[in-house]
């Protein structure tokens, strides 16, 4: 049979320390009861004992509260819990001790009516702690026992007739609240593993999420390598076999497939939000290719809201963007210097790339040309962007527009 008791497992008694302590800060009322008690029932015949009796009753109680308050703040862990559980039922058995003691300094030294008070302040702690003290029963128990122990035996020792039965009431009432205290214990168990279910369900499907996206990202970076990488290595290997190729053009095209690599990699990097810090991995990789081309790059970031949308998968979106706008300068202009800026412009965050080449013609490059810029539009309005160009014989702009907030889920 189940003994009701006996402390939980550790994990269900954290728990219930958890809530024993936390709400045990609500009982610093008994100090004002002390001192009621000892500036309003004093006498001649007890005045010396009820002064250590006030001094002693606060001490615990403040000495209950520390005791909860740095355990519950600093210390209550599930491999402890039971040691803790144990000193915890010591205290409260030495101030339920004090309380039964006030019994036996103060009936028999006051006057009927005041007797009545202290027995209606002793009965209303009694079934006032048990709201408190309720989660763990045993808790209860150290401190109700002692203290309805001292007030039974005084009243039974007393020689007035009337009291001897007034202990029997105090006893049936003590009994009466046992049986509430493992009424309300149950709901409490009853609520904390229910807790606890919910909790290791949660982590069990926080799991199996991780594990479905790890999954998928591994599927997208196998389906981005096959797309960009494999796709590019496939065409050269032809056209090498076809003798069609310079060994200059291979090297180029070996070339643009590592940085296909490097950019897949740099998308799975944690970027919390971040868009500069994504920006900063684009800067490293191209930063030694185009000073190998001759060109300056010049880089004028201005502080930016967080995008929560940023994931590895949207990442590489723009990072295949403004890769594609590096690559044409390079490729396709004489550009002897690159500007990548950014800056915010009502709710988008707009990332510019100008260089200062000959300019093209943007409606002619989109029909005619390769699929460099019709790729760029594709990737931006897969994760809600804009992607715009703006060209003359001086400068070439590239605009990327990325929304602060998702209006909807990107593609």
């Amino acid at each position: 049979m189940h003994n009701p008791f006996r402390f939980a497992e550790p994990q269900i008694l954290q728990e219930q320390l958890k809530l024993v302590m936390g709400h045990f800060r609500n009982t610093l009322v008994i100090i004002p009861i002390c001192l009621l008690i000892w500036w309003s029932l004093s006498n001649e015949a007890n005045t010396p004992y009820l002064h250590w009796w006030a001094a002693a009753a606060i001490s615990s109680n403040l000495l209950l509260q520390l005791y909860g308050w740095y355990h519950l703040n600093y210390g209550l862990s599930g491999t402890k819990a039971q040691r803790i559980a144990w000193v915890y039922s010591l205290l409260h058995l030495v101030d339920g001790m004090m309380w039964g003691l006030v019994s036996w300094l103060v009936l028999g030294t006051v006057s009927e009516v005041e007797g009545i008070l202290v027995m209606a302040v002793f009965a209303g702690m009694l079934g006032g702690s048990l709201a408190t003290l309720s989660p763990v029963p045993l808790f209860y128990l150290a401190f109700a026992l002692p203290q309805v122990t001292g007030m039974i035996s005084k009243l039974w020792s007393m020689e007035d007739l009337s009291y001897p039965s007034l202990s029997l009431a105090v006893f049936l009432y003590f009994v009466a609240l046992l049986g509430q205290l493992l009424n309300s214990t149950k709901t409490t168990l009853s609520a904390i593993n229910m807790k606890l279910e919910l909790a290791s369900s949660n982590a069990k499907l926080r799991q199996i999420e991780k594990s479905q996206t790890l999954e998928q990202e591994r599927q997208r970076l196998m389906q981005e390598m096959h797309d960009g990488l494999g796709s590019s290595l496939v065409s050269a290997l032809r056209v090498v076999e076809n003798g069609k190729m310079q060994s200059g053009e291979v090297a180029q095209v070996l070339k643009d497939c590592i940085d296909d690599l490097k950019l897949a990699i740099d998308s799975i990097e944690p970027v919390d939000d971040d868009l500069l810090l994504l920006l900063a991995t684009l800067r490293f990789r191209l930063g030694a290719r185009l000073e190998s081309t001759g060109v300056r790059l010049h880089w004028k970031v201005a502080q930016i809201p967080p995008l929560d949308w940023l994931d590895p998968r949207t990442s590489l979106h723009v990072l295949r963007i403004l890769q594609e706008a590096f690559t044409n300068i390079i490729k396709h202009t004489k550009a002897t210097e690159v500007t990548l800026s950014t800056r915010l412009d009502a709710d988008y965050v707009v990332v510019t790339v100008t260089d200062n080449g000959g300019g093209f013609e943007l409606t002619d490059a989109i029909q005619n040309g390769g699929r460099g810029l019709a790729s760029q539009l594709h990737r931006a309005e897969a994760i809600g962007a804009e992607v715009s160009w703006l060209s003359d014989s001086k400068e070439t702009s590239v605009m990327l527009k990325l929304p602060v907030k998702q209006k909807c889920e990107p593609e």
